[in-house]
């Protein structure tokens, strides 16, 4: 357990609770979750607060733990605290905070909303750049071969619905049951785009999602095969798992009596 860990477990409560909305590239961090030896977002966001606000401020909550290199454009984070000067510490966290990280907002919320217990739902976005491009250099994965997009996208309604994903994750938890609200992909431009949508996620889940349907694009396998596979719940039957560059955190949806619209 780490120093910030062990404040939080303490169990002191403050007068208000704040939350954060941010934005950031992932490609320098590992991941949003503190680790002992590693430069995370957590990690950073923390040493800010407790630089400016106060070293004994209890640990950040982030709304999920995005991996190593994946991006967030719309990321919610809570912490509890005093009262504090909102913009004054908006405009101090952006100078102390490095140029890949944004905080857009700082507001006070409901004591009963949970950074990451309360989402409905979150969506991801996987870009894949079918051209070599400098400027989506470690923002998009870039994929030359030829996809049947018709078929990936008859492929990703299967997903759609509430159903066992334990052949696309790495994970051991116990429950790998996930509702699918929407799956498809878009073309744009030089761009093919994969838009997921879920009550959950588990560890590595929609990268491998997007490895297998890029094996159904690339006909290798059927739509019969990848049934068979989302039935077999064994990872080693699923495709591989896309670069971490390409997965964007695009939204996060909250119950709206926390009227995060308003914020």
């Amino acid at each position: 357990m780490t120093i910030f860990e062990k404040t939080y477990s303490m169990g002191i409560s403050y007068a208000y609770k704040y939350i954060m909305h941010l934005s950031y590239l992932g490609t320098n961090f590992s991941g949003w979750q503190i680790q002992d030896n590693a430069k995370t977002i957590q990690g950073v966001l923390m040493e800010a607060l407790k630089c400016i606000v106060n070293k004994d401020i209890p640990l950040i909550v982030g709304a999920g733990r995005t991996d190593s290199g994946v991006h967030a454009i719309n990321f919610y984070a809570h912490f509890e605290w005093d009262e504090i000067n909102i913009e004054q510490l908006k405009y101090k966290m952006n100078r102390f905070l490095p140029i890949d990280i944004v905080l857009h907002s700082i507001n006070r919320i409901d004591i009963d909303f949970h950074a990451r217990y309360s989402a409905k739902s979150r969506k991801y976005e996987y870009w894949l750049s079918t051209v070599k491009d400098p400027f989506l250099i470690n923002r998009a994965y870039f994929f030359e071969k030829t996809l049947n997009l018709e078929l990936m996208n008859l492929g990703a309604k299967m997903f759609i619905g509430k159903k066992d994903f334990s052949a696309f994750s790495k994970s051991k938890s116990l429950n790998n049951v996930c509702s699918i609200k929407s799956a498809y992909w878009v073309k744009s431009k030089n761009m093919l785009i994969f838009s997921i949508e879920s009550d959950r996620f588990l560890y590595n889940m929609v990268r491998c999602i997007v490895g297998t349907l890029i094996n159904l694009g690339l006909e290798k396998i059927n739509l019969d095969q990848l049934s068979n596979i989302m039935l077999s719940s064994s990872r080693s039957h699923a495709g591989y798992s896309v670069p971490a560059c390409g997965l964007y955190l695009v939204d996060i949806k909250y119950p709206k009596v926390f009227s995060l619209e308003s914020i």
